[in-house]
């Protein structure tokens, strides 16, 4: 199925398979079926203290909006605070990480453009019950989508 021939979705603000990892949950709201395969969208709800060690996408580009919350952010050589309305692309290439900080969750949502072959559904049920110290299972599921982590991990 192409992007055009896909069909519209709606999906409500309480919808979506919910998965919980690395102390974190992840909300589907567009899936790459769903978009013909040209993108997928959720919402990654993160606890004070918990995030994404220092990555790489090799194919797809990535945009942050953050919903809710406050995040610590690293995208290649620059720092920064991202506060609730921010926005963050994230070229394919670009290492990058994220802590959530502050006193509350941070809600963002995360869009990924997909190359062929991209298939993050798979990746994040793959990750489901890990913690962030099972971080060879962790290299390896995400290896397998082209997602590179940085060792020893980095954290902004």
């Amino acid at each position: 199925m192409s992007p055009t021939d896909a069909p519209s979705a709606h999906v409500p603000a309480d919808a979506g398979e919910r998965l919980s990892f690395m102390g974190m949950d992840l909300i589907w709201k567009i899936t790459s079926k769903m978009s013909g395969g040209s993108l997928c969208s959720f919402i990654q709800v993160a606890p004070p203290g918990t995030g994404v060690p220092l990555h790489i996408h090799h194919q797809d580009d990535e945009f942050f909006y953050l919903l809710e919350g406050s995040l610590r952010v690293l995208a290649g050589d620059e720092a920064f605070t991202m506060e609730a309305g921010d926005t963050v692309l994230l070229p394919k290439g670009k290492p990058h990480a994220f802590l959530a900080t502050g006193e509350q969750p941070a809600h963002v949502l995360i869009t990924l453009s997909l190359a062929a072959g991209s298939d993050y559904e798979s990746m994040f049920a793959g990750l489901v019950g890990l913690a962030p110290t099972d971080l060879e299972q962790v290299l390896s599921v995400c290896a397998a989508n082209n997602v590179e982590f940085i060792t020893p991990p980095v954290m902004p």
